[in-house]
């Protein structure tokens, strides 16, 4: 059984260690924190997880538009 709670952290921990990290990448990471045998219990783990991450780049993006200085 994964530990959600350990997952949660340890995504948080790679988020902060790879600040460049792509959608891939921590699907990659989340893919290989999951034992092979409870990968299809915890599939829908990984989807909200990148689903998450993919909220997070785009409000970054956004964030980093509205610091511009416009000339």
């Amino acid at each position: 059984m994964v530990d959600l709670n350990v997952f949660k952290k340890n995504v948080k921990d790679w988020i902060r260690e790879h600040p460049e990290g792509t959608l891939q990448d921590l699907r990659d990471f989340c893919e290989d924190s999951i034992p092979a045998a409870q990968y299809t219990s915890y599939e829908w783990l990984v989807d909200q997880t990148v689903g998450w991450y993919k909220h997070i780049l785009t409000h970054r993006e956004i964030s980093d538009e509205q610091l511009q200085v416009v000339d």
